[in-house]
Order: structure tokens, then C-alpha cells, then sequence
């Protein structure tokens, strides 16, 4: 199972990836009830429940995908580090 052994190692990707589908979801369903009724006082709770939670799950989505991509980069500064370590060893440099 590629796909499994993808999310395992790429777990905060997936996590932004199903924040974001279950925020647009949370947002859609919202946006189905409120235009079901023309009274603002009936559109509130929809506004307030759904609105709110969706924007909240796009704000962890995004969140999560900028971690994953700072771990990556940090993970990258890593290796070049390790690499240059290893290239002033066999030169002889401290």
C-alpha cells in the first residue's frame, strides 16, 4: 500500500488535506441551509455554526500544510549540513 505508507510519512499533509476537504464541506453545508430561509434571524445559527467551524478547519489546513513544508526545508538544511561536514573531514578542515 503506497498510498498508506505515503500518509504515514507525509501525516500533516493528510491532515491539511482532509482539514481542508471537511472545511469546504462544514462551509457548503452552511452556505445550503442559509440559503434555504430569507430571514437573517433563521440564517444566524447556520452563519455562526457552520461559518465559523469551516473557517477554523481552512485556518488548521493551512496551518498544518505550511509545518509540512518548513519541516522539509528544515530537514533539507539538515542534509546540506551534514554534507558539508563531511566534505571539511576529508579536507582536513576544523
Amino acid at each position: 500500500m503506497e498510498i498508506m505508507k505515503l500518509v504515514r510519512v507525509q501525516w500533516d499533509r493528510g491532515i491539511a488535506i482532509a482539514a481542508a476537504i471537511g472545511g469546504l464541506l462544514v462551509l457548503l453545508i452552511g452556505y445550503l441551509g442559509v440559503s434555504d430561509t430569507e430571514y437573517v434571524a433563521k440564517q444566524m445559527p447556520y452563519f455562526i455554526s457552520a461559518g465559523v467551524f469551516g473557517i477554523f478547519l481552512l485556518s488548521i489546513s493551512a496551518v498544518a500544510w505550511l509545518s509540512a513544508d518548513l519541516r522539509d526545508e528544515w530537514r533539507e538544511i539538515h542534509a546540506l549540513r551534514e554534507l558539508v561536514e563531511i566534505d571539511m573531514a576529508a579536507r582536513g578542515v576544523k
